[in-house]
Protein backbone atom coordinates (compact mmCIF):
# COMPACT_ATOMS: atom_id res chain seq x y z
CA UNK A 1 0.00 0.00 0.00
CA UNK A 2 0.95 3.80 -0.29
CA UNK A 3 1.39 6.00 2.82
CA UNK A 4 1.37 9.77 3.36
CA UNK A 5 4.71 10.86 5.04
CA UNK A 6 4.74 11.58 8.57
CA UNK A 7 8.20 13.95 8.27
CA UNK A 8 7.57 17.05 9.93
CA UNK A 9 7.12 20.62 7.90
CA UNK A 10 6.81 17.87 4.51
CA UNK A 11 3.24 18.61 2.88
CA UNK A 12 1.89 16.26 0.36
CA UNK A 13 4.85 14.05 0.50
CA UNK A 14 4.66 10.37 -0.32
CA UNK A 15 7.21 7.17 0.53
CA UNK A 16 7.51 4.00 -1.48
CA UNK A 17 6.61 0.92 0.21
CA UNK A 18 7.48 -2.35 -0.14
CA UNK A 19 5.26 -3.94 -1.56
CA UNK A 20 4.79 -2.66 -5.61
CA UNK A 21 1.55 -2.37 -7.40
CA UNK A 22 0.90 -1.67 -10.96
CA UNK A 23 -0.41 1.20 -11.81
CA UNK A 24 -3.91 0.79 -12.70
CA UNK A 25 -6.25 2.04 -15.78
CA UNK A 26 -7.99 4.58 -13.53
CA UNK A 27 -4.94 6.35 -12.55
CA UNK A 28 -3.05 6.28 -15.55
CA UNK A 29 -4.19 9.86 -16.67
CA UNK A 30 -2.26 11.56 -13.81
CA UNK A 31 1.10 9.87 -15.27
CA UNK A 32 0.89 13.02 -17.60
CA UNK A 33 2.09 10.73 -20.45
CA UNK A 34 1.61 7.99 -22.48
CA UNK A 35 1.93 4.60 -20.63
CA UNK A 36 0.79 1.24 -21.70
CA UNK A 37 -2.63 1.39 -20.06
CA UNK A 38 -3.30 4.31 -21.79
CA UNK A 39 -1.43 4.32 -25.18
CA UNK A 40 -0.98 0.04 -25.84
CA UNK A 41 -0.37 1.06 -29.21
CA UNK A 42 2.82 2.71 -28.66
CA UNK A 43 4.13 1.03 -25.13
CA UNK A 44 4.19 -2.76 -24.27
CA UNK A 45 3.37 -3.95 -20.32
CA UNK A 46 6.32 -2.96 -18.58
CA UNK A 47 7.93 -0.29 -20.85
CA UNK A 48 8.17 3.28 -19.12
CA UNK A 49 8.66 4.73 -22.79
CA UNK A 50 8.01 3.03 -25.79
CA UNK A 51 10.99 0.65 -26.41
CA UNK A 52 12.41 1.15 -22.54
CA UNK A 53 11.51 -0.52 -19.36
CA UNK A 54 11.19 0.82 -16.20
CA UNK A 55 14.32 -1.73 -15.22
CA UNK A 56 16.55 0.17 -17.42
CA UNK A 57 15.94 3.36 -16.12
CA UNK A 58 16.14 1.83 -12.61
CA UNK A 59 19.94 0.61 -13.85
CA UNK A 60 21.13 3.90 -15.51
CA UNK A 61 20.20 5.57 -11.81
CA UNK A 62 22.05 2.48 -10.11
CA UNK A 63 25.22 3.15 -13.04
CA UNK A 64 24.97 6.95 -11.60
CA UNK A 65 24.94 6.28 -8.38
CA UNK A 66 27.87 3.55 -8.43
CA UNK A 67 29.97 6.94 -10.05
CA UNK A 68 29.04 9.41 -6.72
CA UNK A 69 30.46 9.47 -3.64
CA UNK A 70 27.93 7.81 -0.85
CA UNK A 71 25.95 10.52 1.03
CA UNK A 72 26.12 13.41 -1.80
CA UNK A 73 23.36 14.41 -3.61
CA UNK A 74 23.14 14.57 -7.22
CA UNK A 75 20.11 17.44 -8.35
CA UNK A 76 18.96 17.71 -12.22
CA UNK A 77 15.55 18.92 -13.87
CA UNK A 78 13.25 18.76 -16.77
CA UNK A 79 13.91 21.27 -19.74
CA UNK A 80 11.61 24.64 -19.43
CA UNK A 81 9.13 24.60 -21.78
CA UNK A 82 9.77 27.33 -24.30
CA UNK A 83 6.57 29.54 -25.50
CA UNK A 84 5.38 31.26 -28.75
CA UNK A 85 6.25 35.00 -28.48
CA UNK A 86 4.02 37.07 -26.16
CA UNK A 87 1.66 34.04 -25.68
CA UNK A 88 1.57 31.09 -22.97
CA UNK A 89 0.73 28.93 -25.79
CA UNK A 90 4.11 26.25 -25.48
CA UNK A 91 5.64 25.31 -28.52
CA UNK A 92 4.17 21.74 -29.93
CA UNK A 93 6.48 19.39 -29.00
CA UNK A 94 8.25 19.85 -26.14
CA UNK A 95 11.21 18.41 -25.61
CA UNK A 96 13.25 16.95 -22.34
CA UNK A 97 16.58 17.61 -21.22
CA UNK A 98 18.39 14.36 -22.69
CA UNK A 99 20.01 13.81 -19.71
CA UNK A 100 16.75 14.10 -17.59
CA UNK A 101 15.28 11.89 -19.88
CA UNK A 102 18.26 9.22 -19.77
CA UNK A 103 17.61 9.21 -16.01
CA UNK A 104 13.88 9.65 -15.49
CA UNK A 105 11.80 8.58 -18.30
CA UNK A 106 10.21 11.79 -17.99
CA UNK A 107 9.08 13.56 -20.90
CA UNK A 108 7.37 16.43 -19.39
CA UNK A 109 8.07 19.66 -17.86
CA UNK A 110 7.95 20.78 -14.44
CA UNK A 111 9.86 18.31 -12.47
CA UNK A 112 13.01 17.75 -10.65
CA UNK A 113 14.70 14.94 -9.62
CA UNK A 114 17.30 14.14 -6.78
CA UNK A 115 19.30 11.33 -6.23
CA UNK A 116 20.85 10.12 -2.96
CA UNK A 117 24.00 7.65 -3.46
CA UNK A 118 24.00 5.23 -0.16
CA UNK A 119 26.01 2.40 -0.53
CA UNK A 120 27.21 0.77 -3.93
CA UNK A 121 24.20 1.45 -6.44
CA UNK A 122 21.99 1.75 -3.52
CA UNK A 123 20.34 5.32 -3.57
CA UNK A 124 17.29 7.25 -2.87
CA UNK A 125 15.52 8.74 -5.73
CA UNK A 126 13.19 11.46 -5.06
CA UNK A 127 10.66 13.64 -7.67
CA UNK A 128 9.40 16.62 -7.05
CA UNK A 129 6.50 17.12 -9.29
CA UNK A 130 4.23 20.31 -9.93
CA UNK A 131 0.48 20.50 -7.74
CA UNK A 132 -2.33 19.61 -9.33
CA UNK A 133 -4.25 22.44 -11.21
CA UNK A 134 -7.32 21.93 -12.42
CA UNK A 135 -6.88 25.51 -14.35
CA UNK A 136 -3.47 24.26 -15.38
CA UNK A 137 -4.86 20.90 -17.24
CA UNK A 138 -8.18 22.57 -19.11
CA UNK A 139 -4.83 24.63 -21.37
CA UNK A 140 -2.30 22.31 -21.30
CA UNK A 141 -3.78 19.01 -20.06
CA UNK A 142 -2.91 16.61 -16.80
CA UNK A 143 0.60 16.14 -15.45
CA UNK A 144 2.42 13.67 -13.51
CA UNK A 145 1.02 13.82 -9.60
CA UNK A 146 2.79 11.86 -6.40
CA UNK A 147 0.81 8.44 -6.96
CA UNK A 148 1.87 8.38 -10.33
CA UNK A 149 5.29 9.59 -9.51
CA UNK A 150 5.80 6.53 -7.14
CA UNK A 151 3.78 3.97 -8.94
CA UNK A 152 5.08 4.42 -12.82
CA UNK A 153 8.19 6.28 -12.53
CA UNK A 154 9.01 4.26 -9.58
CA UNK A 155 10.36 7.02 -7.29
CA UNK A 156 10.95 5.87 -3.63
CA UNK A 157 9.53 9.58 -2.33
CA UNK A 158 8.12 11.75 -3.74
CA UNK A 159 6.92 15.86 -3.26
CA UNK A 160 4.99 18.56 -4.65
CA UNK A 161 7.26 21.47 -5.64
CA UNK A 162 6.00 23.19 -3.08
CA UNK A 163 8.04 21.68 -0.48
CA UNK A 164 11.11 20.91 -2.22
CA UNK A 165 13.48 23.98 -0.68
CA UNK A 166 12.94 22.41 2.32
CA UNK A 167 13.46 18.91 1.58
CA UNK A 168 16.59 19.75 -0.92
CA UNK A 169 17.74 22.54 2.17
CA UNK A 170 17.79 19.16 4.59
CA UNK A 171 19.58 16.57 1.78
CA UNK A 172 22.30 19.17 1.37
CA UNK A 173 22.78 20.11 4.76
CA UNK A 174 24.04 16.44 5.62
CA UNK A 175 26.11 15.80 1.85
CA UNK A 176 29.45 14.97 1.38
CA UNK A 177 29.12 16.90 -2.38
CA UNK A 178 26.27 18.50 -4.05
CA UNK A 179 26.49 17.09 -8.40
CA UNK A 180 24.23 19.63 -10.32
CA UNK A 181 25.04 22.29 -13.32
CA UNK A 182 24.85 26.02 -12.26
CA UNK A 183 24.14 26.39 -16.24
CA UNK A 184 21.35 24.37 -16.07
CA UNK A 185 17.74 24.22 -14.76
CA UNK A 186 18.94 22.39 -11.49
CA UNK A 187 20.28 25.52 -10.30
CA UNK A 188 17.06 27.33 -10.50
CA UNK A 189 16.13 24.17 -7.85
CA UNK A 190 18.85 24.99 -5.81
CA UNK A 191 18.17 28.79 -5.33
CA UNK A 192 14.58 28.26 -4.85
CA UNK A 193 16.13 25.74 -1.59
CA UNK A 194 18.35 28.91 -0.70
CA UNK A 195 21.09 26.94 -1.23
CA UNK A 196 23.21 28.21 -4.29
CA UNK A 197 25.97 29.43 -2.57
CA UNK A 198 25.78 27.85 1.07
CA UNK A 199 26.62 24.17 -0.32
CA UNK A 200 29.96 25.24 -1.40
CA UNK A 201 31.27 24.53 -4.90
CA UNK A 202 29.08 22.42 -7.24
CA UNK A 203 30.01 19.38 -9.01
CA UNK A 204 29.62 18.98 -12.50
CA UNK A 205 26.50 16.33 -12.85
CA UNK A 206 26.89 16.57 -16.63
CA UNK A 207 30.11 14.85 -17.80
CA UNK A 208 29.13 11.39 -15.30
CA UNK A 209 25.71 11.13 -17.07
CA UNK A 210 27.25 11.75 -20.59
CA UNK A 211 30.06 8.86 -19.76
CA UNK A 212 27.00 7.03 -18.79
CA UNK A 213 25.12 7.78 -22.39
CA UNK A 214 27.70 7.65 -24.31
CA UNK A 215 28.18 3.61 -24.58
CA UNK A 216 24.64 2.59 -25.30
CA UNK A 217 22.77 -0.51 -24.00
CA UNK A 218 20.89 -3.09 -26.05
CA UNK A 219 17.50 -1.12 -26.39
CA UNK A 220 19.49 2.09 -27.17
CA UNK A 221 21.07 0.69 -30.51
CA UNK A 222 17.56 -0.91 -31.45
CA UNK A 223 16.09 2.62 -30.88
CA UNK A 224 18.98 3.96 -33.27
CA UNK A 225 18.44 1.04 -35.66
CA UNK A 226 14.95 1.76 -36.19
CA UNK A 227 15.64 5.67 -36.52
CA UNK A 228 17.68 5.49 -38.77
CA UNK A 229 15.77 3.08 -41.02
CA UNK A 230 12.39 5.55 -40.83
CA UNK A 231 15.12 8.48 -41.72
CA UNK A 232 15.69 6.46 -44.94
CA UNK A 233 12.57 6.10 -45.67
CA UNK A 234 12.31 9.91 -46.03
CA UNK A 235 15.13 10.08 -48.01
CA UNK A 236 13.37 7.75 -50.64
CA UNK A 237 10.13 9.77 -50.36
CA UNK A 238 12.78 12.98 -50.91
CA UNK A 239 14.22 11.38 -53.81
CA UNK A 240 11.51 10.45 -55.52
CA UNK A 241 9.98 14.46 -55.21
CA UNK A 242 13.84 15.93 -56.10
CA UNK A 243 12.79 16.32 -60.18
CA UNK A 244 13.62 19.39 -61.79
CA UNK A 245 11.18 22.20 -61.03
CA UNK A 246 10.45 21.09 -57.68
CA UNK A 247 11.14 23.19 -54.69
CA UNK A 248 13.80 22.44 -52.50
CA UNK A 249 11.22 22.81 -49.46
CA UNK A 250 8.74 20.02 -51.22
CA UNK A 251 11.40 18.00 -51.01
CA UNK A 252 12.26 18.31 -47.43
CA UNK A 253 8.64 18.07 -46.27
CA UNK A 254 7.96 14.87 -48.35
CA UNK A 255 11.20 13.56 -45.94
CA UNK A 256 9.25 15.06 -42.59
CA UNK A 257 6.15 13.58 -43.42
CA UNK A 258 7.43 10.14 -43.79
CA UNK A 259 9.56 10.16 -41.15
CA UNK A 260 6.71 11.33 -38.88
CA UNK A 261 4.22 8.86 -40.86
CA UNK A 262 6.73 6.08 -39.33
CA UNK A 263 6.89 7.01 -35.76
CA UNK A 264 9.11 10.10 -35.59
CA UNK A 265 7.70 12.79 -33.03
CA UNK A 266 10.09 15.48 -35.08
CA UNK A 267 13.15 16.38 -37.06
CA UNK A 268 16.52 15.96 -35.27
CA UNK A 269 17.68 19.37 -36.47
CA UNK A 270 16.35 21.49 -39.40
CA UNK A 271 16.90 19.57 -42.21
CA UNK A 272 19.29 20.74 -45.06
CA UNK A 273 17.97 20.24 -48.36
CA UNK A 274 20.68 22.22 -50.91
CA UNK A 275 20.38 22.19 -55.07
CA UNK A 276 22.88 24.23 -56.88
CA UNK A 277 24.49 26.71 -54.69
CA UNK A 278 22.66 25.99 -51.73
CA UNK A 279 24.95 22.63 -51.61
CA UNK A 280 27.62 24.42 -50.81
CA UNK A 281 25.91 25.97 -46.88
CA UNK A 282 26.82 23.88 -44.14
CA UNK A 283 23.84 25.02 -42.58
CA UNK A 284 21.35 26.03 -45.53
CA UNK A 285 18.12 27.00 -44.28
CA UNK A 286 16.63 29.16 -47.31
CA UNK A 287 15.31 25.90 -49.45
CA UNK A 288 13.02 28.51 -51.83
CA UNK A 289 15.13 27.66 -54.76
CA UNK A 290 13.71 25.47 -57.80
CA UNK A 291 16.00 22.60 -58.72
CA UNK A 292 17.43 22.19 -62.12
CA UNK A 293 18.50 19.48 -64.36
CA UNK A 294 21.91 19.60 -63.95
CA UNK A 295 22.25 20.13 -60.17
CA UNK A 296 23.50 18.00 -57.49
CA UNK A 297 21.09 18.18 -54.28
CA UNK A 298 22.98 17.83 -50.92
CA UNK A 299 20.53 17.12 -48.70
CA UNK A 300 21.16 16.12 -44.37
CA UNK A 301 18.25 15.62 -42.53
CA UNK A 302 17.42 13.11 -39.25
CA UNK A 303 14.80 12.55 -37.44
CA UNK A 304 14.00 11.82 -33.50
CA UNK A 305 12.12 8.41 -32.69
CA UNK A 306 11.24 7.15 -29.46
CA UNK A 307 13.94 9.78 -28.14
CA UNK A 308 16.96 8.75 -30.03
CA UNK A 309 17.84 10.73 -33.33
CA UNK A 310 19.59 9.85 -36.67
CA UNK A 311 21.54 12.17 -38.93
CA UNK A 312 22.19 11.35 -42.80
CA UNK A 313 23.52 12.94 -45.64
CA UNK A 314 22.86 11.99 -48.85
CA UNK A 315 23.89 14.31 -52.32
CA UNK A 316 22.74 13.14 -55.32
CA UNK A 317 21.76 14.16 -59.26
CA UNK A 318 18.17 16.25 -60.06
CA UNK A 319 18.25 15.33 -63.21
CA UNK A 320 18.01 12.19 -65.73
CA UNK A 321 21.64 10.71 -66.86
CA UNK A 322 23.53 10.35 -63.52
CA UNK A 323 26.25 13.19 -62.17
CA UNK A 324 28.06 15.22 -64.91
CA UNK A 325 31.87 13.92 -65.06
CA UNK A 326 33.02 17.25 -63.30
CA UNK A 327 30.50 16.18 -60.10
CA UNK A 328 31.47 11.97 -60.65
CA UNK A 329 34.79 13.48 -59.76
CA UNK A 330 34.00 15.79 -56.41
CA UNK A 331 31.66 13.09 -55.43
CA UNK A 332 34.50 9.93 -55.95
CA UNK A 333 36.92 12.28 -53.94
CA UNK A 334 34.54 12.53 -50.35
CA UNK A 335 33.72 8.57 -51.15
CA UNK A 336 36.91 7.72 -50.73
CA UNK A 337 37.39 9.67 -47.54
CA UNK A 338 34.15 8.09 -46.43
CA UNK A 339 34.89 4.87 -46.77
CA UNK A 340 38.79 5.05 -45.67
CA UNK A 341 37.59 6.48 -42.28
CA UNK A 342 34.96 3.91 -42.47
CA UNK A 343 37.61 0.99 -42.51
CA UNK A 344 39.55 2.38 -39.95
CA UNK A 345 36.94 3.27 -37.31
CA UNK A 346 37.10 0.23 -34.08
CA UNK A 347 37.41 0.81 -30.72
CA UNK A 348 40.71 2.77 -29.33
CA UNK A 349 40.68 5.39 -32.42
CA UNK A 350 39.05 8.50 -31.92
CA UNK A 351 36.81 11.22 -33.76
CA UNK A 352 40.40 13.22 -33.87
CA UNK A 353 42.23 10.25 -35.46
CA UNK A 354 39.39 10.11 -37.80
CA UNK A 355 39.56 13.46 -38.88
CA UNK A 356 43.15 13.71 -39.45
CA UNK A 357 42.37 10.82 -41.59
CA UNK A 358 39.93 12.23 -43.45
CA UNK A 359 41.93 15.31 -44.13
CA UNK A 360 44.85 13.44 -45.28
CA UNK A 361 42.47 11.62 -47.85
CA UNK A 362 40.73 14.55 -48.86
CA UNK A 363 44.20 16.98 -49.09
CA UNK A 364 45.39 14.28 -51.39
CA UNK A 365 42.35 14.55 -53.46
CA UNK A 366 42.12 18.49 -53.53
CA UNK A 367 45.64 18.47 -54.97
CA UNK A 368 44.89 15.68 -57.69
CA UNK A 369 42.08 17.69 -58.81
CA UNK A 370 43.83 20.56 -59.48
CA UNK A 371 42.37 22.79 -56.35
CA UNK A 372 44.35 25.58 -54.62
CA UNK A 373 46.28 27.37 -56.84
CA UNK A 374 49.45 24.76 -56.97
CA UNK A 375 49.55 24.14 -53.42
CA UNK A 376 51.09 20.65 -51.98
CA UNK A 377 49.78 18.22 -50.36
CA UNK A 378 51.60 19.26 -46.96
CA UNK A 379 50.67 23.00 -47.60
CA UNK A 380 46.89 21.79 -48.16
CA UNK A 381 47.29 19.48 -44.67
CA UNK A 382 48.14 22.32 -42.78
CA UNK A 383 45.03 24.77 -43.84
CA UNK A 384 44.71 25.00 -46.89
CA UNK A 385 41.98 22.04 -46.81
CA UNK A 386 39.51 24.25 -44.92
CA UNK A 387 38.43 26.36 -47.63
CA UNK A 388 37.13 23.53 -49.30
CA UNK A 389 36.04 21.52 -46.39
CA UNK A 390 35.11 23.41 -42.95
CA UNK A 391 34.17 21.24 -40.81
CA UNK A 392 35.19 18.22 -38.83
CA UNK A 393 34.52 14.18 -39.95
CA UNK A 394 31.61 13.44 -37.36
CA UNK A 395 30.42 13.61 -33.99
CA UNK A 396 28.79 11.26 -31.10
CA UNK A 397 24.96 10.56 -32.30
CA UNK A 398 22.15 9.23 -29.63
CA UNK A 399 19.65 11.14 -27.55
CA UNK A 400 20.72 14.89 -28.98
CA UNK A 401 22.61 14.90 -32.79
CA UNK A 402 25.84 16.10 -31.55
CA UNK A 403 25.58 14.23 -28.18
CA UNK A 404 27.37 14.15 -24.85
CA UNK A 405 29.51 16.79 -25.63
CA UNK A 406 31.61 16.06 -22.75
CA UNK A 407 33.02 13.29 -23.81
CA UNK A 408 35.78 14.60 -26.35
CA UNK A 409 36.16 13.54 -29.78
CA UNK A 410 39.68 12.22 -28.46
CA UNK A 411 38.23 9.77 -26.63
CA UNK A 412 38.88 6.39 -27.79
CA UNK A 413 35.97 4.67 -28.90
CA UNK A 414 34.53 1.40 -27.44
CA UNK A 415 31.55 -1.27 -27.72
CA UNK A 416 28.24 0.74 -27.56
CA UNK A 417 29.06 3.92 -28.62
CA UNK A 418 27.64 5.83 -31.73
CA UNK A 419 28.97 8.29 -34.26
CA UNK A 420 28.40 9.91 -37.42
CA UNK A 421 31.39 9.57 -40.38
CA UNK A 422 30.81 12.82 -42.73
CA UNK A 423 33.42 13.94 -44.99
CA UNK A 424 32.61 16.92 -47.65
CA UNK A 425 33.69 19.25 -50.32
CA UNK A 426 32.53 22.56 -51.12
CA UNK A 427 33.48 24.87 -54.01
CA UNK A 428 32.24 28.05 -54.64
CA UNK A 429 31.31 29.03 -57.66
CA UNK A 430 33.59 32.15 -57.61
CA UNK A 431 36.62 30.32 -56.44
CA UNK A 432 39.89 31.19 -59.07
CA UNK A 433 41.93 28.37 -57.16
CA UNK A 434 39.17 25.63 -58.30
CA UNK A 435 39.00 24.27 -61.88
CA UNK A 436 36.18 25.85 -63.71
CA UNK A 437 34.44 22.55 -64.11
CA UNK A 438 34.68 21.72 -60.64
CA UNK A 439 33.16 25.10 -59.71
CA UNK A 440 29.46 25.46 -57.92
CA UNK A 441 29.81 21.95 -56.61
CA UNK A 442 29.45 20.61 -53.07
CA UNK A 443 28.98 17.08 -51.83
CA UNK A 444 28.81 15.78 -48.48
CA UNK A 445 27.86 12.01 -47.25
CA UNK A 446 27.21 11.02 -44.17
CA UNK A 447 26.50 8.13 -42.41
CA UNK A 448 25.52 6.96 -38.39
CA UNK A 449 28.05 4.42 -36.94
CA UNK A 450 27.56 2.07 -33.83
CA UNK A 451 30.37 -0.13 -32.48
CA UNK A 452 28.55 -3.34 -31.73
CA UNK A 453 28.02 -4.46 -28.10
CA UNK A 454 28.89 -7.90 -28.66
CA UNK A 455 31.50 -8.12 -30.96
CA UNK A 456 32.53 -4.63 -30.73
CA UNK A 457 32.73 -4.62 -35.00
CA UNK A 458 31.88 -1.59 -36.76
CA UNK A 459 27.20 -1.07 -37.91
CA UNK A 460 26.85 0.87 -40.30
CA UNK A 461 23.14 2.11 -38.76
CA UNK A 462 22.29 4.04 -42.49
CA UNK A 463 23.76 1.25 -44.63
CA UNK A 464 20.63 0.60 -46.37
CA UNK A 465 21.04 3.56 -48.01
CA UNK A 466 23.66 3.49 -50.87
CA UNK A 467 26.81 5.95 -51.02
CA UNK A 468 28.79 4.40 -53.83
CA UNK A 469 28.25 6.28 -56.58
CA UNK A 470 26.83 3.93 -59.39
CA UNK A 471 24.56 2.51 -56.49
CA UNK A 472 23.33 6.48 -55.55
CA UNK A 473 22.65 6.84 -59.65
CA UNK A 474 20.46 3.21 -59.57
CA UNK A 475 18.64 4.37 -56.70
CA UNK A 476 17.71 7.73 -58.00
CA UNK A 477 16.46 6.43 -60.99
CA UNK A 478 14.55 3.34 -59.77
CA UNK A 479 12.91 5.27 -57.22
CA UNK A 480 11.36 8.19 -59.45
CA UNK A 481 10.66 5.40 -62.36
CA UNK A 482 7.79 4.01 -59.30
Amino acid sequence: MWRRATRPLVTHTWVRTATALSFSRASSSAAGQPTPETHPHLLCPGELTAGFTADEYRRRRCALARRLPVNSVAIIAAALPAHLPNTIIPYPGYRQDADFAYLTGMLQPGVVMMLQPQSGEDHRYTLFVPPRSKRDEVWNGAKVGTEAALRFFEADETHELLSMPGVIARAVRNATAVYADDDGHAAVALSAAGQMHSCGPLQALRPLVHALRWTKSPAEMQALRECAAADIEGFHSAIRASVPGALEYQVCHQHEHTVKMLGACRLAYPSVVGSGPGALIVHYAAMDRAMQSGDVLLMDAGCERRGYVSDITRTWPVGEGGFTNAQADVYEAVLEAHTTCLKAARPGVSLQDLHRLSVDVLSECLVNLGVGGGMSKTEMMRGGYQRYYPHSVGHWLGMDTHDTPTITTGAQMQPGCVFTIEPGLYFPADDLSVPKSLRGIGVRIEDDIAMTLDTAEVEVLSGGLPVGRREVEALVCGLRAR
